[in-house]
């Protein structure tokens, strides 16, 4: 699984680590929170990863300055300039450009806990048979208010559903789908991907790690979230980026449950609630506003259950974890809407030029 560092690699890593047959692959927009990204992976301890793709799909010139500052700091750092490229379309690039078995993707504005490397060698000695391995991502310590709020609903039942898992994680190491599994924290088995023919989905505006993964377990793969190995990942600093996330978050679910019907689950539609209660108002009044009054109520109590199990402190932290669930379900629904009617939008162009 692990080998020992040749002796320049030793040399720059500055202390004696061994390498795992990985590959570290970042997609970079953001070069403040890239810094601190590489910084991370740079101050490994134990085991390193052999190579690092960097693809920049946004403010490259920005990026690729922050990334060569590490070139004599992370062994085998490839830059892979993406302009214009889908987000799928840029891991697949970097899948090619990598030699590595394990693909461990990241997002740039995770940051890795020291031995982050060490334990994943652990769960993979552990784990032979596991064509994906994940972990939770945390909200940093030292995150401002609106980033806790957001991580501390996004970690709730009322805010995701069995997708908190992503942030909470599981107790133990467990044996998932997407609901356990991010791709800001994600490795998969290049021999597994190859065997089956599998590759990111081009034309997703996201998830298509979720449908990567429905293909994998589709073909008896198997996949694995180990609470250990978790991230440090930077929350949305502001209202209209969360927003944005939520939206995009809806349309590629859309997208990836028209590509495969049978990934959809109930939970998937169940921000439509207050949305649609929203809408029934006019039709009918009475039932609709008792809907959403007791939803605001159950957004309300997560809001207070959240606020006494973190202790954050009164005042403005109540108010984020009471409106942020029902904004994050009114954008998702509205990003499930817009995805679906593009999709069959498209599917009726594309049939149109045919015939």
């Amino acid at each position: 699984m692990t080998a020992p560092t040749s002796a320049p690699a030793r040399a720059e890593l500055g202390a004696p680590r061994a390498v795992l047959d990985a590959a570290a692959v970042i997609l970079a927009s953001r070069p403040e929170s890239l810094a601190r990204c590489l910084e991370s992976l740079a101050r490994q301890e134990g085991a390193a990863p052999f190579e690092t793709v960097l693809v920049l799909n946004g403010r490259q010139d920005a990026c690729a300055a922050v990334a060569r500052r590490f070139q004599g700091r992370l062994p085998g750092l490839a830059i892979l300039p993406a302009g214009g490229l889908s987000l799928g379309e840029g891991r697949n690039r970097a899948v090619r450009l990598a030699r590595s078995r394990w693909l461990a993707f990241f997002d740039d504005d995770v940051a890795l806990p020291p031995g982050y490397f060490s334990l994943l060698a652990r769960t993979l000695d552990r784990h032979p048979d596991a064509a994906a391995v994940g972990g939770p991502d945390r909200t940093p310590a030292g995150s401002a208010l609106f980033q806790r709020c957001v991580g501390h609903v996004l970690d709730s039942a009322l805010g995701s559903g069995p997708i908190r898992r992503h942030g909470r994680g599981f107790p133990c190491e467990t044996w998932t789908d997407d609901r356990g599994l991010i791709l800001c924290n994600l490795v998969f088995d290049r021999r597994a991907l190859e065997a089956s023919g599998l590759g990111f989905d081009e034309t997703l505006v996201r998830n298509e790690e979720n449908l990567l993964l429905a293909q994998l377990l589709a073909r008896g793969r198997r996949a694995l979230h180990a609470p250990g190995l978790f991230v440090f990942h930077e929350r949305r600093p502001g209202l209209a980026g969360f927003a944005r996330q939520c939206f995009l978050s809806g349309w590629g679910r859309a997208q990836m449950s028209l590509k495969r019907p049978g990934s959809l689950r109930l939970f998937h539609l169940g921000p439509l609630i207050p949305a649609a209660c929203l809408l029934a108002v006019p039709r009918v009044p009475e039932a609709a506003l008792l809907a959403l009054a007791a939803y605001a109520a159950a957004s309300a109590a997560n809001g207070l259950s959240v606020l006494a199990r973190q202790q954050e402190e009164p005042g403005s932290a109540l108010t984020w974890l009471t409106i942020l669930a029902p904004i994050a379900h009114l954008c998702y629904a509205a990003g499930l809407a817009a995805g679906t009617l593009d999709c069959l939008a498209f599917r009726s162009r594309r049939r149109g030029a045919r015939t």
